[in-house]
């Protein structure tokens, strides 16, 4: 059987899917998806810092509308009530952020990077042995390239109308612009999407992997996170009221629940991927970073039913000598 690419030994989806949710127990993510909440709302104003630097360079003006539609469509209007006013007092900032305030700003950033680090290891069932000169530029470079993701996202909605429009009026094709734009907007915004996934799904596990676009945790991953995005805004829209609750930290703590969601889902979708990986006939078993350095051997269901095996013939062995001697 196999399942986009990977060749497993005889196993169903639905079991992998079933080992998946035990590990993602065994493993404690929700703990790491907890502090992964965190570290994101912590890292939230020094992130939209960076960024604003970035569009001082390049020159996008209208990324900060791009950001508020965006926002719209997936946090709950109570959680925007707290990005808003994030966004207004970082458009009223100068020039002087930059220099020493950008290198604050990435550090504090990339310490989510270095959270999600920890929680991919822990999937993989593997140790950190990167040394901090090599992990702490690799978190730097990944939220430099998230940036990068965002802007190019913010050029893709901001641009692609002009580019569709020259090229409709080249081809003869004015009258279906619109409707060509709206087909094609939200697959390339996915798309996007899953390369940022599978990038965080390839560097962040201290394992040695092939690049895959697309594997079942990453299309798993987006997939619920839109979804889950939808239902959630929804839920907060018409049922919840967090600010009877929590009174004026209801939208920091609806902005938290959100963070904490989107993290469980991509642990979720890692999860997914490792127990693949480790049930695959041409991948890694638990524990291991390259396929036989000795990593953990096999699951527990294969150790408990391995040592029952040997117990049994053992006895049998016993039981023989003794007739021998008899």
């Amino acid at each position: 059987m196999s399942l986009f690419a990977f060749s497993l030994r005889g196993v169903s989806p639905f079991t992998l899917i079933k080992r998946a949710v035990q590990e993602f127990v065994a493993d404690d993510m929700p703990t790491y998806a907890a502090a992964l909440a965190y570290q994101m709302l912590f890292s939230l104003f020094p992130f939209l810092l960076f960024l604003i630097a970035l569009i001082g360079f390049l020159h996008l003006p209208d990324f900060f509308t791009f950001l508020r539609e965006q926002a719209a469509y997936l946090l709950p209007v109570t959680a925007l009530d707290t990005v808003n006013p994030i966004i207004d007092q970082l458009q009223t900032q100068k020039g002087g952020l930059l220099s020493f305030s950008i290198i604050v700003a990435l550090w504090s950033a990339s310490g989510g990077f270095r959270s999600l680090m920890t929680a991919m290891n822990s999937a993989y069932d593997v140790v950190e042995s990167r040394p901090a000169w090599k992990r702490i530029p690799l978190s730097v470079l990944h939220t430099i390239g998230l940036a990068g993701i965002l802007l190019s996202a913010a050029a893709l909605m901001v641009l692609g109308p002009q580019v569709m429009n020259w090229l409709a009026a080249y081809v003869g094709l004015e009258d279906y612009m619109v409707t060509l734009w709206a087909l094609i907007r939200w697959p390339l915004a996915v798309a996007l999407l899953m390369i940022a996934v599978a990038a965080l799904y390839y560097v962040t596990p201290d394992v040695k992997q092939d690049f895959r676009f697309i594997t079942p945790g990453s299309v798993l991953a987006v997939v619920v996170w839109i979804l889950a995005s939808l239902g959630f805004g929804y839920y907060v829209q018409n049922f919840a009221n967090y600010n009877a609750t929590y009174g004026s930290i209801g939208a920091i703590i609806v902005l938290l629940l959100y963070f904490y969601l989107s993290s469980a889902v991509l642990l979720f979708g890692a999860e997914i991927n490792a127990v693949i990986e480790h049930h695959s006939d041409d991948g890694k078993e638990k524990g291991e970073k390259t396929p036989g350095d000795g990593g953990v051997e096999g699951d527990e269901e294969i150790q408990a039913a391995q040592a029952e095996e040997e117990g049994v013939l053992g006895e049998a062995r016993v039981v023989g000598r003794q007739n021998g001697q008899a």
